[in-house]
């Protein structure tokens, strides 16, 4: 072997991409310079796990760059050239290189935290912001949004974007918003990891109710008095439910319904009667006035000799 008829074989690292596999096995490529000795027709490639220490090898030919594959992930290799001339004398060996394999299980992403500018539950129409917040895998980290609403679930494309702003329309209490994330350079359809959030949507409130009679106060005992009310705001058709007050204690004169109106017979007098009425919007089924009006209506007895 005659080493010296050799220029120097210079090696460097071009690429040391590891791809993770089921296989458990990396691809690692490297290239080199062309000596100018007119006599290299060929080169061998050395590579081991130790400095200086090569328990593989492989003749290239005449490239001057190659792949090395099934390398384990996660592992560090050493590097070497020699060149050769047609009648077989080799060259003596490079200068090493060294490159390390990623790992063959890539990070993901180990938390991820989902909150909104306003507590569930907010009236239709208002702008809720969601924010998501992810730790670990890979960044800049891919987001995508998900809203569930009248049993179905619409999905966004995946995006940078960590917010996401929501005005809902309608109300409803089996919303849900979600959001799944993935590492940077993940094709993965489902997300690395996902958090969802349940959200009520609710009508807004009747705003104000009037309330009025046919007659003016007082009236005597066995008079027909119509009530009428008239309400404004939140969600029609509304719901009302009458009251009497005599005094000392408040009476349902009705249960709730649709009518705005009311016919009230007093058979009693009083001077402290008051009629109330609650008035609530369409979907609400809580016993409660979303809004509500009274009025005092005295009612004193008949005159003498007159009948009713």
């Amino acid at each position: 072997m005659n080493a010296s008829r050799f220029t120097r074989v210079i090696v460097f690292i071009l690429i040391a991409i590891c791809c993770a596999r089921l296989s458990d096995a990396a691809d690692l490529t490297l290239a080199w310079d062309a000596p100018s000795d007119g006599i290299t027709t060929g080169y061998i490639l050395l590579y081991g796990v130790a400095p200086r220490s090569y328990s593989g090898q492989v003749d290239v030919g005449s490239r001057t760059s190659y792949t090395v594959n099934g390398l384990a992930d996660g592992t560090t290799y050493y590097f070497a050239v020699r060149a050769y001339d047609a009648i077989g004398d080799m060259s003596n060996l490079s200068s090493e290189v060294y490159a390390t394999t990623l790992s063959g299980v890539p990070p993901v992403v180990t938390a991820l935290a989902l909150t909104a500018d306003h507590p569930s539950p907010q009236v239709v129409g208002t702008t809720v912001t969601w924010l998501s917040a992810a730790t670990g895998g890979v960044a800049p980290y891919e987001f995508q949004w998900a809203l569930y609403g009248a049993g179905n679930w619409t999905v966004s494309p995946w995006t940078i974007a960590s917010t996401w702003t929501w005005t809902p329309l309608t109300p409803g209490t089996e919303y849900q918003v979600k959001v799944a994330v993935r590492s940077a350079g993940s094709s993965s359809t489902s997300g690395e990891m996902s958090q969802s959030v349940p959200f009520t949507v609710t009508s807004p409130p009747v705003a104000s109710v009037t309330l009025q009679s046919n007659v003016a106060p007082p009236q005597i005992v066995g008079s027909t008095i119509l009530w009428s009310a008239g309400a404004s705001g939140g969600v029609a058709p509304y719901q009302y439910r009458w009251w009497v007050f005599d005094g000392s204690v408040w009476s349902a004169a009705t249960a709730w319904t649709t009518s705005s109106t009311w016919s009230w017979k007093p058979t009693v007098a009083n001077s402290g009667y008051v009629v109330r009425v609650w008035v609530r919007g369409a979907g609400n089924s809580t016993d409660a006035a979303e809004a509500s009006a009274s009025v005092p209506f005295p009612i004193k007895s008949a005159p003498k000799g007159r009948k009713r």
